[in-house]
């Protein structure tokens, strides 16, 4: 697979993990739409740093670690792939729910900062983000690849992050955007439960001997 390939199937399944709905997902609209869109968009910030440092781990500690360590790669692949198609699966069964709302009042964020500091701690502490860096992600991170690719595989993640997330809170701050995306949730889950399943699978596959 040649450098471009690759880090367009990166940026590919990067977009698909940030438009799912999931914590980051639900922390940024519940803050646009119960508090303000200046709060949301300091909570996407937060989310998006959140990515970031996620993608500088994985693209310098991870790559040392499975030099010195080769078995790593191939046991969080497996895993990765794992709970990337169990997440499909789970998007795919539970189409069109609503997932329980965050009680935000009570969490005390008034301030732009502990919006920022919210969104943060959600992604860092959020299982996608973990299977995504430790699965998908890792693939730039390979033993021989120019360093190039892993700085460019990063400034995707940052861009795509940045852009995506502040774009959500300004959207979800407009009321009939929010009606419509809960007209078309069941068909978004569907089509997130089929790609997470398709990446999973991919990965799965990549285990097996050529």
């Amino acid at each position: 697979m040649s450098e471009i390939t690759l880090l367009t199937a990166l940026a590919g399944a990067f977009i698909v993990l940030i438009i799912s709905p999931g914590p980051n997902f639900l922390v940024i609209t519940q803050l646009s739409f119960s508090q303000s869109r200046q709060q949301g968009i300091c909570a996407g910030l937060g989310v998006a740093s959140g990515s970031i440092i996620w993608a500088l781990l994985a693209a310098t500690g991870l790559g040392l670690m499975f030099q010195q360590l080769p078995w790593l790669q191939p046991a969080l692949q497996l895993l990765g792939g794992i709970y990337l198609t169990w997440l499909g699966s789970k998007s795919l069964r539970n189409a069109g729910s609503q997932p329980a709302p965050r009680n935000i009042a009570a969490l005390g964020i008034g301030s732009l900062r502990r919006a920022y500091h919210f969104g943060l701690l959600t992604n860092l502490t959020n299982p996608k983000a973990l299977a995504f860096y430790t699965s998908v992600f890792t693939t730039v991170t390979t033993p021989g690849l120019p360093m190039w690719v892993r700085t460019a595989g990063v400034s995707i993640i940052a861009v795509l992050a940045i852009s995506w997330f502040v774009l959500l809170a300004t959207l979800f701050s407009i009321p009939a955007v929010q009606q419509r995306y809960q007209r078309m949730k069941k068909a978004i889950d569907i089509i997130t439960g089929l790609f997470m399943i398709a990446f999973g699978l991919r990965l799965l596959i990549g285990l097996l001997p050529a």
